[in-house]
């Protein structure tokens, strides 16, 4: 581990997050009866944004519920002589997905590696995919050169981690589960540019790489296992790296928004001055 992979690692370690993320209510009600249900993944995670429907057929009442990016679900009640307010849990699980990893000309990548089984890493209204592939071919690549597709259309802003790991890249590829079907099927995409020549990021895009750094450091800091601080490391290796890589052809307006966004003492926003500064000396 280097000097300033050792320094950020350090960092993250003791960034304390005060964030916490707001339970997902649904509330329904049919005729008398009012229901506060909540609804989880099969990680355990608040699903956002469902949408709900409640059928009272004599002492029984049927709660359906549906989400993007997720199979629907249900749960039934028991109704009691007095009692109007009920509570409840729905489970909503995910759909069907299929992942190819291809280059730009149409040709599977040999040697690549998928994995999207476990998204106890997301929200509820995110889904994740990790994985590799050689890196011979892509010497060039950057987070910007990884197209990811969703049953044929191009995911919306999707986060993309790139880290280098001997003679691999390692990916994070996270979209969100608006972009998915929900009872039927999904394909994934991912496609690879080889050996491409990007042109720079625009202000906008640079300026969300830099908010989700200092949310993926907070986020770094309530971490546990072991896995979920490697995923996180190199979510902020990669978004690390890629700053660096732009910098110097970073207009300073941009720049002065980035560095106000980072924490003042962060190894990466030490980094970025130290570019700046040496950019002066040599003016």
């Amino acid at each position: 581990m280097n000097k300033f992979k050792l320094m950020a690692f350090c960092l993250v370690a003791l960034f304390v997050s005060l964030s916490v993320s707001a339970e997902a209510g649904l509330y329904l009600s049919s005729g008398k009866y009012t229901f506060n249900v909540q609804v989880r993944n099969s990680s355990f995670k608040d699903v956002p944004f469902a949408r709900g429907r409640v059928y009272v057929t004599g002492t029984t009442a049927r709660i359906d519920v549906e989400a993007d990016g997720y199979r629907s679900g249900y749960e039934y009640v028991y109704l009691r002589d007095n009692v109007t307010s009920y509570y409840a849990q729905v489970r909503l699980d995910d759909p069907a997905v299929w992942v190819n990893l291809r280059d730009d000309a149409n040709k599977p990548i040999a040697n690549s590696y998928v994995s999207h089984t476990s998204q106890s890493m997301y929200w509820g209204d995110e889904f994740g995919m990790r994985g590799y592939f050689p890196a011979e071919g892509f010497e060039s690549l950057t987070v910007r050169d990884l197209d990811i597709l969703v049953n044929n259309m191009y995911a919306f802003a999707p986060r993309v981690y790139l880290t280098r790991s001997g003679n691999n890249w390692n990916f994070e590829i996270i979209v969100k589960r608006r972009d998915m079907n929900s009872m039927f099927s999904n394909h994934f995409e991912i496609i690879a540019k080889r050996d491409p020549v990007s042109e720079p990021a625009p202000a906008a895009e640079l300026i969300a790489m830099a908010e989700d750094y200092v949310a993926n450091m907070s986020a770094a800091a309530e971490t546990r296992s072991e896995e979920e601080i490697l995923i996180m490391h190199n979510r902020l290796e990669s978004t690390a790296a890629y700053l660096l890589s732009i910098w110097p052809t970073t207009d300073a307006e941009t720049r002065s928004q980035i560095i106000a966004l980072l924490p003042v003492e962060s190894p990466l926003t030490r980094a970025l001055r130290s570019i700046s500064q040496f950019e002066n000396l040599h003016n």
